[in-house]
């Protein structure tokens, strides 16, 4: 799974650790304009995933989220 954005963007990432990656529809997966949106994005899915991160366009993780994390980086 390549977490590095297009460039100028941000990638959500959410996983499960049941079956998220065998799911019809995979793990949550959305390309972001800015980090706010990302942001917003992971967290308004923060319940359905035990795992949501946000990395920018060289694949650094820049904010964490999920029902199973704390607060953000």
């Amino acid at each position: 799974m390549q977490v590095q954005a297009p460039k100028g963007q941000y990638r959500v990432i959410g996983l499960d650790p049941i079956d998220t990656l065998t799911w019809p529809s995979g793990p949550l997966w959305k390309d972001c304009e800015t980090l706010e949106e990302a942001r917003d994005f992971a967290d308004r899915n923060g319940g359905s995933y035990l795992w949501i991160y946000v990395y920018d366009d060289r694949g650094e993780l820049l904010y964490e989220a999920g029902c199973n994390q704390g607060e953000g980086l």
